[in-house]
């Protein structure tokens, strides 16, 4: 890092669940950029090599999950093992994200350079299967955002003091946008560094091709379907129509055409879509989960 104190004070955090080989090489990636990574287990019954490997390397300890407890209770466990230890920053990735080398730094520098109110940090993506980095991720410098994704994500010990952590209660799906609104709220500017590319993959990404054109479905479970479908409508009730709803929202008419011309088990995607919305409604949209409390520790 650019000064001494912070270059022992940046962790990152890796959720796995059922990872393969390639989370080996996403976390060797990290460990030269940070003085810390951990990898968060959130699938215990997994094959255990994996894990045994990673706790071979040093600088990185594996905190093993009693089971799923979704993204929310996985980040969080990573981000409260940093900030007890001392970290300054916690960056949080998923497993098949790909950090190249400066990624950390450029995102610290964004941090830094904007000042007093800079709230999360986010690198521009770019597609892992196919090299594309998508429109709304061009540019240079740093831009202020409602939304980051949660991989590549940068959270300062102060904005974390400030915000909270995730909300567990939401499990998996828009626990990124909620964090991120939520700093929004608290007066803060979350930030989109262009100038620092992290390669991801977003859903099973299965190829399929019409009229002689290769293109990507995302083919989510029924499972995702149904958090995605719920935790959109408890967002709105907490939030309102904001930038970020029509946003997605053109995101998910786009997605939902895929799902019902290319996808497979469109009829239970549907069940578990409508059970979703049902249970947004119902949902206390006021509540969020202890592990959203502010503080960074448990």
């Amino acid at each position: 890092m650019t000064d001494a104190d912070d270059d022992q004070n940046v962790g990152a955090v890796v959720l796995a669940y059922h990872p393969d080989a390639s989370l080996v090489d996403n976390v060797l990636a990290l460990v030269p950029q940070v003085s810390a990574v951990v990898v968060v287990n959130n699938s215990p019954a997994a094959e255990p090599r994996l894990f045994d490997e990673l706790r071979g390397i040093a600088g990185v300890e594996v905190v093993d999950l009693p089971g799923n407890l979704g993204v929310a209770a996985g980040f969080n466990a990573g981000m409260r093992r940093l900030f007890d230890a001392g970290h300054r920053y916690t960056v949080i990735f998923d497993q098949d994200s790909t950090a190249p080398p400066g990624l950390v730094q450029g995102l610290v520098d964004a941090y830094r350079s904007f000042g007093a109110g800079a709230g999360i940090v986010g690198p521009a993506l770019r597609s892992g299967v196919t090299g594309h980095e998508f429109r709304r991720e061009r540019g240079s410098g740093v831009g202020v955002r409602s939304t980051l994704i949660s991989s590549g994500a940068l959270f300062s010990r102060e904005v974390v003091e400030r915000i909270g952590l995730h909300d567990e209660g939401l499990f998996i799906d828009y626990v990124d946008h909620d964090i991120s609104l939520r700093a929004e709220r608290r007066g803060l500017k979350n930030l989109k560094a262009f100038d620092v590319v992290l390669d991801h993959r977003f859903g099973g990404a299965v190829p399929r091709r019409i009229f002689g054109r290769d293109f990507f479905v995302a083919d989510y479970s029924p499972m995702r379907q149904y958090y995605m479908s719920r935790n959109r409508l408890i967002l709105v009730r907490r939030y309102g129509f904001g930038g970020w709803f029509w946003e997605d929202l053109s995101y998910m008419v786009k997605a939902w055409a895929k799902v019902l011309l290319f996808e497979r088990d469109r009829g239970r995607k549907v069940g578990a879509f409508l059970r979703g919305a049902r249970d947004g409604l119902r949902y206390d949209a006021r509540h969020r989960d202890q592990g959203a409390g502010a503080g960074t520790t448990s």
